[in-house]
Order: C-alpha cells, then sequence, then structure tokens
C-alpha cells in the first residue's frame, strides 16, 4: 500500500519528465511564436528541475546519513532557486504575448532584479538557516523564521505580473491570459495553505498542472499561428499571380488589340474568317473584364463568353467534337472564368485526343435543386487518371488552372467542384454552389 510520501514524490518525478518533455519539444518544434517558445522552454525546464530536486528531497527526509543530509541540502537550496527565478521565465512569456510595440521590459527587470537579490539571500542564508534549514541530527527540513518572508517575496513577484497583466489586458487574449493566472493563483492557494501545513509540497503539485495547461495553451496558439500563417502566404502568392495577369493584361494593350483585328475584319473577304476574328476579338473582351471583376457575375454572361470559346475552338478543330447545351436554370451569379476553363480543359485535353473518326460531346447542363444550384460538364473524350493527375499537379505545378477555379468558387460562392474520371470514359466535373 503507498502512503502519502510516496504518492507526492512519485507525483513530483512524473511531472518533472513531463515538463523536460515539453521543454525539448518547445525548443525543437517548428513555431509560428518562436520567441514565446523558447522563453517557455526555460519555464518548463525551471519546473522540471524544481520538481525533480523536491522530489529527491523529499525521498531523501528523514534518512539518518551523511549522504542524505548532503543531498537534501543541495536538492531543497536547488528546488528554492526555481521557485525563485520561475516567475522571471513567466513574465518572459507574459511580455512575449504582447504586440511588439505595446511591450516594455520594465517588468522584466524588476522581476530579475528581485529573483537576483533573493538567491544571494538564499545563499547567505544556507550557513543561518534564517530561511529554512536541515536538522543534521534527524535530517527533516524545518522552515526558518525568514520562511515567510521568502514565500512574501514571491507573492510580490506574482503580483507583480497580475498588476502587468492588467494594464496590458487589451493586448492578451483572453484565452492565453486566464492560464497564465492559473500558474499564478493555483500555486498561491496552495503555497497559502503550504504556510499552515509542513511536509507537503501542495505548490508544486499545482504547479504541475498549471504548466501543462500553459504548455497546452501554447501548442493551440502555436497551431492558429501556423494556420494564420499559411493563410496569409496563400492568400499572397495568389495576389501575386492576380498582379501578374494585370501586368500581362496590361502589356496587351487591349485597345490597339481590338482595333487591330477591327481593322483585319475589313480586310477579310471570307464570311468564316469574319465570324472567327469577331468571336476572337468578343472572347479576349470578355476575358480582360472577367478579370477585372472581383465580384461574381451573371450565369448568363459566363455562359456567352463559354459559347463565344466553343465556337473559335469549332473552328479550329471542324467536326472534331459537338457541344449540347442542357441550361435547366440560369438566374444565379458564378465567378467569372470559372466555366470557361473548365470546357477549355475538356477539349483540349478530353475530345480533341481522341481517335480520328471519333467524334467528341461535350454537355453543358444547369439544374436548381433543393438548396443549390448544379452544374455538371461532362465529355466523352480520353479521360484521365485521378490518382496521376493529383501527382502530377502536386510535383509539378502542372493543372494549376483548374485548381484555381476550383478555390475562386470556394472563396467567392462556398461552392464546391468535383471531378470524375476514367481513362478511356471521359470526364465529369459537378459544380454545386448553395443558395445565399
Amino acid at each position: 500500500m503507498l502512503n502519502v510520501k510516496e504518492i507526492l514524490t512519485g507525483m513530483e518525478f512524473c511531472g518533472a519528465l513531463m515538463a523536460l518533455l515539453a521543454a525539448f519539444y518547445l525548443s525543437i518544434v517548428k513555431s509560428a511564436i518562436r520567441e514565446k517558445y523558447r522563453a517557455l522552454a526555460e519555464l518548463q525546464l525551471s519546473v522540471s528541475v524544481m520538481l525533480f530536486f523536491d522530489a529527491v528531497a523529499y525521498s531523501f527526509r528523514g534518512s539518518e546519513s551523511v549522504k542524505a543530509y548532503s543531498v537534501l541540502v543541495i536538492s531543497n537550496y536547488i528546488s528554492f532557486i526555481c521557485n525563485m527565478i520561475m516567475p522571471v521565465f513567466l513574465t518572459a512569456y507574459l511580455v512575449l504575448s504582447v504586440p511588439k510595440e505595446q511591450r516594455k521590459m520594465t517588468i522584466m527587470y524588476i522581476e530579475g532584479g528581485i529573483a537576483a537579490a533573493s538567491v544571494l539571500w538564499l545563499t547567505a542564508s544556507q550557513f543561518t538557516g534564517y530561511i529554512y534549514f536541515i536538522d543534521p541530527l534527524t535530517n527533516l527540513y524545518q522552515r526558518g523564521p525568514g520562511f515567510i518572508i521568502w514565500e512574501m517575496i514571491i507573492l510580490t513577484e506574482a503580483f507583480a505580473i497580475i498588476l502587468y497583466m492588467y494594464f496590458k489586458r487589451n493586448y492578451l487574449e483572453r484565452k492565453g491570459a486566464i492560464v497564465i493566472l492559473c500558474f499564478l493563483i493555483l500555486p498561491f492557494i496552495a503555497g497559502v495553505i503550504q504556510l499552515f501545513v509542513y511536509g507537503y509540497s501542495l505548490s508544486n503539485i499545482a504547479c504541475i498542472v498549471s504548466s501543462l495547461a500553459l504548455f497546452g495553451e501554447a501548442l493551440d496558439e502555436n497551431a492558429k499561428a501556423l494556420l494564420k500563417q499559411h493563410y496569409h502566404i496563400q492568400k499572397q502568392e495568389d495576389e501575386l499571380e492576380d498582379m501578374r495577369i494585370r501586368i500581362a493584361l496590361s502589356q496587351i494593350k487591349p485597345h490597339f488589340l481590338y482595333n487591330t483585328l477591327n481593322s483585319i475584319y475589313y480586310l477579310c473577304d471570307n464570311e468564316e474568317a469574319k465570324e472567327l476574328i469577331n468571336n476572337l476579338a468578343d472572347y479576349l473582351r470578355a476575358n480582360i473584364g472577367s478579370i477585372e471583376s472581383a465580384e461574381p457575375i451573371p450565369f448568363e454572361k459566363e455562359l456567352d463568353h463559354t459559347r463565344v470559346y466553343l465556337a473559335i475552338e469549332k473552328e479550329r478543330f471542324k467536326d472534331r467534337f459537338e457541344v449540347e447545351y442542357k441550361i435547366g436554370y440560369k438566374d444565379f451569379d458564378i465567378p467569372a472564368l470559372t466555366l470557361q476553363p473548365i470546357v477549355e480543359n475538356a477539349v483540349k485535353h478530353g475530345v480533341c485526343k481522341l481517335p480520328a473518326g471519333e467524334k467528341g460531346i461535350i454537355t453543358i447542363r444547369t439544374q436548381k435543386k433543393e438548396n443549390c444550384v448544379e452544374i455538371v460538364v461532362s465529355d466523352n473524350g480520353v479521360g484521365f487518371d485521378l490518382d496521376e493527375y493529383d501527382k502530377s499537379e502536386k510535383s509539378y505545378g502542372k493543372h494549376t488552372g483548374i485548381r484555381n477555379v476550383e478555390k475562386r468558387l470556394k472563396v467567392l460562392k462556398k461552392a464546391t467542384m468535383d471531378t470524375v474520371s476514367e481513362p478511356g470514359k471521359g470526364t465529369t466535373v459537378v459544380i454545386l454552389i448553395p443558395d445565399n
């Protein structure tokens, strides 16, 4: 049957190991809040050292030997030092939780000064027993007359941290602030109880609980920061890609291009050539106008743009494919240049790769469903392997046009896009746009 001493000692050893592992993890893991992780790692390491040496001291307490006396003196001394410097590391973690422009380092100098002076006093009291002493006859830990002063100094450090939190409350996240307060308050409550109870390190047990809570909160904060960082990078990449497109368009000089096409149109005697030039001009005008529009456009406008594109491609590929329009519903908006790239994919990578003599069929269908609008683009082309498609997209950055379509549908309309394809059997793309 385990006694209280063995249970508390075991808890402290386990707590020391967990804090050490937390410190190691915080030191090596990739983090978006690196400075805070470093400060927290130092705090966890000091907690680990304190718990370990307190457990060692507790194990040897009352053992009648010279070796036990030496172990008790060293272990208690190190444990007391850790108790005093932990608020310094907690303060560093707190200061780093505040935005850079609002940080004040004065609190760090105050906490560091108090801790340094207290450690010097602790060292001197080893020869006087004023704070605590080890009875050489019984090898039992005894509090000295200065123990209450020592505890009051630690409470003063804690009060200074709470005061700093109060003044910086508008710059701290609520959840993080609560966890830091728990790290201060739980050991404080246990420490008050400990003033009246000898032999049990209640404040250290409370420290185990609060340090684990602090570690868990740091992990959660880092995960959110990494997600935010990833989103920011992705947004920057999208903005950069948009800028590249706009720069490229500015180099094209649309009005010059339209005027040139218009001149060619009047020089042509062939009606088919005239129609092709007209279609090309309409296609370019719609493309450039769509890119300049950040908001969704009426589906009918996107469909007209797609019809113009298909008219050009049918002229190029003659009788290689036909298009079937089954438009059951068109009273909705869609991001510009989303339907056309999907149809273009069906033409270039689907029906136009069929063997000579085989005619391709592309079907564009829309219908209103209960909670959404469904758009389906299907073809009877050569199809492809979806797994290979995903691999080539990830490895070589291919198919980014279709991926961009999917992203814009998701961002602007909260829509989903699913692709089903099989080699030799064609491809079907299904878009579901939720009702607003």
